[in-house]
């Protein structure tokens, strides 16, 4: 599994597959990016599908930090637009439930 380039110290780990328009998959709380490990065949014959874990899930950095300073929307936020900037995905579509 890839695992990103460090952002406010924190790694995340993803899966991507397909090819095509970008989609990235945004899993809620408490899950990571093995809850969507049944649509994910549904859309990589027709795109380039990118899931990754957020802060402090599944195969992503986990720090004893502040939840308030490190685990917030914003840092969250900042994670993810991190990974889209690294894999060169511009505009893609998102897609999540609860938190994501």
């Amino acid at each position: 599994m890839p695992r990103s380039a460090p952002v406010d110290g924190f790694v995340l780990g993803y899966d991507r597959s397909g090819v095509g328009e970008p989609v990235v998959l945004l899993h809620g709380w408490p899950g990571d990016r093995t809850d969507y490990e049944a649509v994910v065949p549904l859309l990589q014959g027709q795109a380039d599908v990118v899931v990754p874990d957020l802060r402090g899930f599944g195969a992503s950095d986990k720090h004893p930090a502040p939840p308030a300073d490190a685990y917030t929307a914003a840092a969250q936020g900042r994670s993810v637009l991190g990974l889209l900037d690294e894999l060169g995905l511009r505009a893609p579509v998102l897609a999540g439930y609860d938190i994501g």
